[in-house]
């Protein structure tokens, strides 16, 4: 593929009914930008979509200039996929459209959606479609990965309720997904999805709401840490499905007035618990949990589903840079929590929390949570979203707002995720930086790799979508 030349982009404007949008015209830049503020890319050309039609005709228009292309939708993307220096970027932030069938017990929701439009009418019918936790995110990004969310040990991943999705191929064809209809490719979208094609909607089933949401928090010493980790260890896979265990290390802000002063800046480990159901049954729950050591804080509040999505939108604003490695944990061996604080202790960078309140989830260096539940009963086979029977999923995260950090953040990062390889197995793609190679993707997806490279092939045999988070080879399959 190449890029665009400045002598193109007239003939580009010339030839579609989308809007083009060039460098150095109003909205250039507030489109090009992404979540993750690291990421400072300049397309050649930002063309806004409002439809399928409007993406088979702006496609089609490169694809036979053989001029490279990005897609982009809510652009919460850690890696920030979505655009590349002198690219033409197909924007579908303009696709809004969230239409609900009742009946059918199903909403279909446009490719430019945010989760938080989503959850908020499916609160006013007491439903949610399980995704997310952080209602900035995008709907299309977040599906093609898989999806994971507060609702997952009770409901599994995002794409195990997709029914049907529209999307433009590489040769310009608009098609529709599902079991029945091209199912092949369908099975591919769902946890691979950014290597197909546009997506331009996609048709969900929802699921009722739990009840009301009790998150207790506390936070605990780090002469505690440990002892307490260890509990969590043992405790958290097995609780009840409508129970999520959260652990985070990180230096408390010194700005938390409400932790004692003393602790103010210092080392902390926080337990979250997220219980779905009656409030009233939650302290019996959680209880065992809380148990183990004394905090230097705790709190306790009940909330509906839709208010938890957009509780920590702020801690996870725009305009932070990130650095992220994911890692599925075999175990949290007494080694691997040992290894865990001390690379957390030796975190360069500061905290970046919005606000003095204290809230459950926060940007931290690093969290781990409990698997379990349905995410262990869901069937791994029926989409190509890997989420491995293990039960830990670990974020190891450097977050910064100034350039200078950057560097050692980045080491610190490589050092600590290399350190945890020997206990690790798999990752989530969609939580990490860097866009994996053919090595990666194969570590990634395992033996639904060669299938994954098939319908590559079949679908973009000229490798048009190629800035997906994992590079799927259109190389014969080997063996």
């Amino acid at each position: 593929m190449t890029t665009v030349s400045h002598d193109s982009l007239a003939g580009l404007r010339d030839a579609l009914s989308s809007p083009v949008t060039l460098p150095g015209e109003p909205g250039y830049e507030l489109s090009r930008r992404m979540w993750n503020a690291d990421v400072d890319r300049h397309p050649a050309a930002i063309v806004k979509c409002h439809d399928a039609r409007e993406v088979a005709e702006a496609l089609t228009w490169c694809v036979e200039r053989n001029i490279e292309v990005t897609v982009r939708s809510g652009g919460h993307n850690v890696a920030g996929t979505a655009v590349i220096d002198g690219a033409v970027m197909l924007d579908t932030s303009p696709m809004r459209d969230i239409t609900f069938d009742t009946d059918a017990g199903t909403v279909t929701v446009g490719a430019g959606c945010l989760w938080g439009e989503v959850d908020r009418l499916s609160a006013d019918l007491d439903v949610a479609v399980p995704a997310g936790a952080v209602s900035h995110t995008g709907v299309a990004g977040l599906t093609l990965g898989g999806g994971i969310g507060y609702l997952s040990r009770l409901y599994g991943m995002t794409v195990d309720y997709l029914v049907s999705a529209t999307v433009v191929v590489a040769d310009g064809r608009i098609l529709t997904v599902s079991e029945d209809e091209h199912p092949d490719l369908f099975w591919a979208l769902r946890g691979a999805g950014h290597n197909y094609g546009v997506v331009t909607s996609f048709t969900f089933r929802y699921v009722p709401l739990p009840g009301l949401v009790t998150i207790r928090q506390a936070l605990y010493a780090a002469e505690d840490r440990a002892e307490v980790l260890r509990f969590f260890r043992d405790w958290a896979p097995g609780a009840p499905d409508n129970v999520t265990t959260y652990a985070r290390l990180y230096d408390c802000p010194p700005y938390w007035a409400q932790v004692p002063t003393a602790y103010r800046g210092t080392p902390v480990l926080s337990i979250a618990t997220v219980h779905y159901g009656d409030p009233a049954a939650e302290p019996g729950v959680t209880a065992p949990m809380f148990a183990q050591a004394t905090p230097v804080y705790s709190g306790l509040r009940t909330v509906r589903h839709v208010e938890l999505q957009q509780a920590c939108d702020d801690e996870f604003r725009h305009g932070i840079g990130h650095y992220w490695k994911h890692v599925y944990l075999e175990s949290l061996s007494d080694e691997v929590i040992d290894l865990a604080i001390d690379w957390t202790d030796r975190y360069p960078g500061r905290p970046l929390q919005s606000h003095s309140g204290i809230v459950h989830q926060v940007m931290c260096p690093f969290e781990v949570s409990a698997g379990g539940g349905a995410l262990d009963r869901r069937d791994q086979e029926a989409t190509a979203a890997t989420s491995p029977a293990l039960p830990f999923g670990a974020n190891i995260a450097a977050d910064f707002e100034l350039r200078e950090e950057k560097p050692a953040l980045v080491e610190w990062v490589k050092g600590f995720a290399d350190a945890l390889i020997p206990y690790q197995g798999g990752t989530y793609i969609n939580f990490t930086s860097v866009q994996g190679d053919e090595e990666v993707a194969r570590a990634v997806y395992g033996a639904k790799y060669d299938r994954l490279a098939a319908v590559k092939r079949e679908y973009d045999p000229r490798n048009v979508f190629r800035r997906g988070l994992v590079d799927l080879t259109t190389k014969p399959e080997q063996g």
